[in-house]
């Protein structure tokens, strides 16, 4: 490139052209097939430091800039960029970077599902009453489908449960429970809060079915919460560890 062009450019990298420059430049870059190369090629790289898979997580104003076109710079001054071999090398780091965090973090949701323990169905379908009480055949077939461990059918049974006896939270704590080991966290949430909240047989474990099911939807701040809180009781025990390698795999 000419004097003048190359002048315009570490201007333009170092963040100190006039007004009356960065027009200079547009005219050259809309007339000169090497300027508008050049330009174009910071560009497409700073756009793929901001979409690329492994650098989602990465912000910096620099590239951010080095993506806008000149034309907005003639309107306002842009923040600094860097030329094309400090620009390359910084994105190379940072992507390496990026990858090295990713390979090193463990995926919460395959955290989530080697950590969510079966629960024991230790129901005496006495709960509705005296122990001659006959059980309906719906509550049956709901913890026939649970002890067969199909979770997406029974979920769909206990669903069905719960809303004919919404009074039962054994009932709401086992659909809850079907539900975490589907994987259809959003509506554990709803049906373990009033399981964890209130005084009853399964509150504890509730609480931890429940930390896993906020984990799943990204709620850490209170996944991190109940899990702490089941840990912390003393019927916590059996998913202590399970609870801990979902505490660790948190982000902070």
């Amino acid at each position: 490139m000419e004097n003048r062009a190359v002048y315009l450019f570490e201007s333009y990298f170092a963040n100190t052209l006039t007004r009356e420059e960065a027009q200079e430049l547009e005219l050259l870059r809309t007339t000169n097939p090497e300027v508008a190369s050049e330009l174009n090629y910071q560009q497409q790289l700073a756009r793929s430091m901001r979409t690329g898979s492994l650098a989602q997580g990465i912000q910096n104003d620099a590239w951010k800039a080095a993506a806008s076109p000149l034309k907005a710079k003639i309107q306002a001054r842009s923040l600094p960029m860097w030329p094309r071999f400090m620009l390359a090398s910084a994105a190379a780091i940072a992507l390496l970077i990026a990858a090295i965090i990713f390979l090193q973090s463990p995926d919460i949701q395959e955290v989530l599902v080697e950590n969510t323990k079966d629960y024991p169905n230790k129901m005496t379908f006495k709960s509705l009453g005296q122990a001659t009480q006959t059980v309906p055949n719906e509550v049956l077939k709901a913890f026939s489908l649970y002890d067969q461990e199909d979770y997406p059918a029974a979920a769909k049974a206990f669903q069905a449960v719960v809303a004919n006896y919404p009074a039962q939270l054994d009932y709401r704590f086992y659909w809850g429970v079907a539900l975490v080991k589907n994987k259809t966290y959003s509506e554990a949430i709803v049906a373990l809060k009033s399981v964890a909240s209130a005084e009853n047989e399964y509150q504890i474990p509730a609480k931890y079915y429940l930390g896993l099911a906020q984990a799943g939807t990204g709620d850490i701040a209170k996944a991190r919460q109940n899990l702490e809180a089941y840990q912390a009781s003393a019927q916590g025990v059996t998913y202590r560890k399970a609870a801990q390698k979902v505490l660790d795999a948190l982000p902070n």
